[in-house]
């Protein structure tokens, strides 16, 4: 009977027969590609594509958007057409009396429920807070803002949409009340080249750094 070392032994080396040779300059040469160890038994053939989270399809229209580098992403069958910054949630808590808002960009899985050109921003009662200003009445005309959302708007329900600025150095940072803001280059491609229904992956491909105590801070009013 063969001793427990030399089977181990032996299971190694028969293990190592049905790796695939590849020399370093393979290696290094895709560095899109996982690392790949034996033991794996080859799940992690797979490229990580800069932007497109496991989760998501490798097939179809998707945009993704990643929140840790504030970076929007338009896929198509998995490769990737463009991509550009964009700006995303602060993750500010706004306090007024036992009102609360969080102003936070959700992450997973959202689909394009419609298409809106030229949106008309309704101001709500937290912008007005925000800025330390009456609140006016629900139907108020002035609560009604033309050209705040810019020239086109993606909605994806419950209030976050994909849109435009007038705040043009917000892009590129945590900035928005939740929404993801665009430049408008970017913003007329996902116009032009996205149907309703189109499947939106919002994530994070790195732990989110910890903000400033100022940014975390609770706003009382």
């Amino acid at each position: 009977m063969k001793s427990i070392p030399s089977l181990l032994a032996a299971a190694l080396a028969a293990s190592v027969l049905v790796v695939p040779t590849t020399t370093r300059a393979d290696a290094t040469s895709d560095s899109d590609s996982r690392p790949c160890h034996w033991w794996q038994f080859r799940k992690c053939d797979s490229k990580q594509v800069e932007g497109l989270p496991d989760e998501a399809p490798r097939n179809g229209t998707v945009i993704t958007i990643d929140v840790a580098t504030n970076t929007a992403y338009l896929f198509q069958d998995g490769s990737m057409v463009t991509k550009s910054r964009a700006a995303t949630g602060t993750e500010k808590l706004l306090k007024k009396g036992r009102r609360i808002w969080l102003f936070h960009t959700p992450r997973g899985h959202l689909r394009v429920l419609r298409k809106i050109e030229d949106p008309v921003w309704r101001k709500p009662d937290w912008a007005y807070i925000e800025e330390r200003k009456a609140v006016p009445p629900p139907d108020s005309p002035a609560r009604m803002i033309k050209g705040h959302l810019g020239k086109y708007a993606l909605d994806l329900g419950d209030g976050i949409l994909i849109h435009g600025t007038d705040d043009f150095d917000s892009i590129g940072r945590p900035a928005s009340h939740g929404c993801i803001r665009l430049p408008d280059d970017m913003l007329k491609t996902l116009w032009r080249g996205v149907p309703v229904g189109t499947d939106v992956y919002i994530f994070e491909s790195r732990p989110v750094q910890t903000a400033s105590k100022e940014r975390h801070s609770d706003l009382d009013f």
